[in-house]
């Protein structure tokens, strides 16, 4: 069990990472992402450091104000924590 919650720690980390570039490349700061995702910046920052776990409704919100599909970004998580781990997952 404890190696599931290193897991999950991980994907929140590697969410966090994934959401973060994003706005880096769209030149947002965190109070832009903050204010078109109607979100506190506080928690945008919590989110970027991987000290939230986010819903799917929040991910979703944050996705649309970044432009990009909840899909491509669990996607671009997964692939960041196969490479880490050296193991590709394998789909159901």
């Amino acid at each position: 069990m404890a190696k599931d919650l290193n897991l999950h720690e991980r994907l929140i980390s590697e969410l966090g990472v994934v959401l973060q570039e994003r706005r880096a490349r769209l030149h947002m700061s965190q109070s832009d992402l903050a204010e078109t995702s109607r979100f506190h910046r506080s928690y945008i920052s919590d989110v970027e450091r991987g000290a939230r776990n986010i819903s799917v409704k929040n991910l979703s919100r944050l996705a649309l104000a970044l432009d990009i599909p909840v899909s491509t970004i669990l996607v671009q998580v997964e692939k960041r924590l196969s490479s880490k781990t050296g193991r590709v997952r394998k789909r159901a």
